[in-house]
């Protein structure tokens, strides 16, 4: 991998995205540590696992149009070692295929731990209103 890799927009789209999605991974993990978790910031957590589901794609869309550059400039004889235009292109094609994965799946396994410990929060927020109830009694 070489720097000119970062010259592509959908390189530069994972990351936005990717950084916006731990951004708000974290904001929900300290809420829910904290007890300021409301029930209305749960709409909020389908928008995010929507976010992190488009990072492969946009992964699969980088490959996509990296491997079309490198056959239209094969196609056009712009490298004179047709073999190591081939070898960079599909490098830099799969770049964006593996960014893309490595963004997602820690964010996947921390919307799940979001996800566990918002409901950890609401069992005993309904086990400690059944207390309440017994006690009251």
């Amino acid at each position: 991998m070489s720097f000119h890799s970062f010259d592509n927009l959908v390189v530069w789209s994972i990351l936005a995205l990717g950084f916006t999605c731990y951004q708000l991974l974290t904001y929900y993990i300290i809420r829910a540590y904290s007890g300021n978790y409301q029930l209305k910031d749960a709409s909020w957590l389908s928008a995010i696992e929507i976010f992190i589901g488009a990072l492969p794609l946009l992964g699969l869309l980088g490959t996509i149009s990296g491997l079309l550059d490198t056959f239209h400039a094969m196609s056009q004889g712009a490298e004179l070692d047709q073999a190591s235009a081939l070898s960079q292109g599909i490098a830099d094609a799969l770049w964006t295929t593996q960014l893309g994965l490595v963004v997602a799946i820690p964010a996947w396994l921390l919307l799940g731990y979001i996800k566990h410990l918002l409901v950890k929060q609401v069992v005993d927020q309904l086990n400690q209103g059944k207390q309440g109830e017994t006690h009251a009694c």
